[in-house]
């Protein structure tokens, strides 16, 4: 895989991507943290989580669109830029001020800015990748990327939870923002041909869009594994956005490191099933890896829920959980990477070029468009209810779409055509 950073523009979005990624996990995983601190409420920490996913999940088609059209590196490099600025003024106003409710209203200005420029960046960064290498290498591009991006995680949330205590809130803003200048400047450098140029009698923008959801359709299976996703997403994504900061922060009353290091075992298992699958490269099956995958991560997560129901429960003694939580947290990515490295290479090749821009970031929607309701509705429950009731109902949700993405007929056609 490391032959991949002898190419010059690969090198370069690696590189930008390496730097920002770091800040934004520290800059995520502090900010999450203190919210839930000032407050003392998983129901303010969800709504807050939920505004910023909201406006991502809203901008994420329009921007596929606009990745498809226009210079996908400039939106790269813009996107990093307005971002770092963002990030930068956002920590020197909390150094300025103290009152929290200032303080939450800055916090969700700075997300909603972040989560549309995340929308655009997310969007170029799934219409360029493929563009800068050959197909043969395109599985290891992707597992080099999921690999360094769990590097980045590591490192990320080890800074987070170490000096969170140390450096307070105000500088991690100011290191995010330095991050994503780093970033946009790393960008700038990339050369990419243009692969669509506009005429007067180009298509307009919502006729780009009607196409990109007409060729989702077209693909047989395809939407309705998204809206698998999208159920399955709903269920589990308050386990990791709600549940596991309430039951270290507000029900354990731990610092901030010992959660920083279930993500980090969470994330060393996702370097490691990056190796794998980096390593094992052409010789995957991608029908049999996703079926394998999805079988694996269920039943990891199954057994997260256990432990943790347990510790709160106080039938379970703290250092025993803690134990065997991060070991399980490991086996999870590495399955969860087993599933989505050829899930991602198989869907990079099944769609043409110049449409992926738009029909990834509709695919992103339609995956990740009740992840928001999801952490709001956790939220409450959480508020008003506790940690039961919220295992129950992702349990009881998440059976269908995981019943769906194994033995569904249509899906597993897709699945095979990859």
């Amino acid at each position: 895989m490391l032959k991949l950073l002898k190419n010059r523009n690969f090198s370069l979005l690696f590189i930008g991507n390496f730097t920002s990624q770091i800040g934004t996990a520290f800059y995520n995983f502090a900010v999450s943290w203190f919210i839930l601190t000032i407050t003392s409420s998983p129901l303010q920490a969800g709504v807050y989580i939920a505004s910023g996913a909201i406006v991502q999940l809203i901008f994420s088609p329009i921007a596929g669109v606009f990745a498809d059209r226009l210079n996908k590196i400039r939106i790269l490099y813009m996107t990093d830029y307005i971002r770092g600025i963002t990030v930068l003024i956002g920590g020197l106003m909390i150094f300025s001020f103290s009152q929290t409710s200032f303080i939450i209203a800055l916090l969700y200005s700075v997300t909603i800015i972040l989560a549309i420029n995340n929308a655009f960046f997310i969007s170029s960064v799934a219409a360029v990748r493929p563009l800068l290498v050959k197909d043969e290498e395109l599985n290891q591009a992707n597992a080099f990327f999921s690999l360094i991006g769990s590097i980045q995680q590591i490192i990320g949330v080890l800074l987070a939870g170490g000096l969170y205590v140390l450096l307070g809130i105000e500088l991690i803003f100011i290191i995010n923002g330095v991050s994503f200048m780093i970033s946009g400047f790393s960008e700038m450098f990339i050369q990419l041909k243009p692969t669509r140029k506009l005429t007067e009698d180009s298509p307009g923008f919502f006729e780009d869009f009607k196409y990109g959801m007409q060729y989702i359709l077209s693909k047989q299976g395809l939407l309705q594994f998204m809206l698998a996703v999208l159920f399955l997403n709903f269920a589990v994504s308050p386990l990791f956005a709600n549940a596991m900061p309430y039951l270290f922060n507000l029900r354990l009353g731990k610092e901030p490191i010992h959660l920083s290091m279930v993500q980090v075992s969470f994330s060393v298992g996702m370097l490691v099933g990056g190796i794998i699958v980096g390593v094992v490269g052409q010789r995957l099956v991608i029908r049999n890896n996703i079926r394998q995958g999805i079988t694996g991560t269920f039943i990891g997560l199954g057994t997260v829920m256990f432990l943790m129901y347990q510790v709160h429960q106080d039938t379970m003694p703290y250092p025993l959980f803690y134990s065997l939580l991060i070991p399980v947290f490991f086996f999870t990515a590495v399955a969860n990477m087993w599933l989505n490295i050829p899930l991602s290479t198989g869907l990079v090749r099944a769609i043409d070029p110049h449409v992926r821009g738009r029909v990834f970031s509709i695919m992103d929607t339609l995956g990740q468009g009740l992840i928001p309701l999801g952490i709001l509705v956790s939220g409450i429950i959480l508020e008003f209810s506790g940690l039961g009731i919220l295992f129950m109902g992702i349990t009881a949700i998440a059976l269908t779409p995981f019943l769906i993405l194994l033995f569904g007929k249509r899906v597993n056609l897709l699945l095979t055509s990859l």
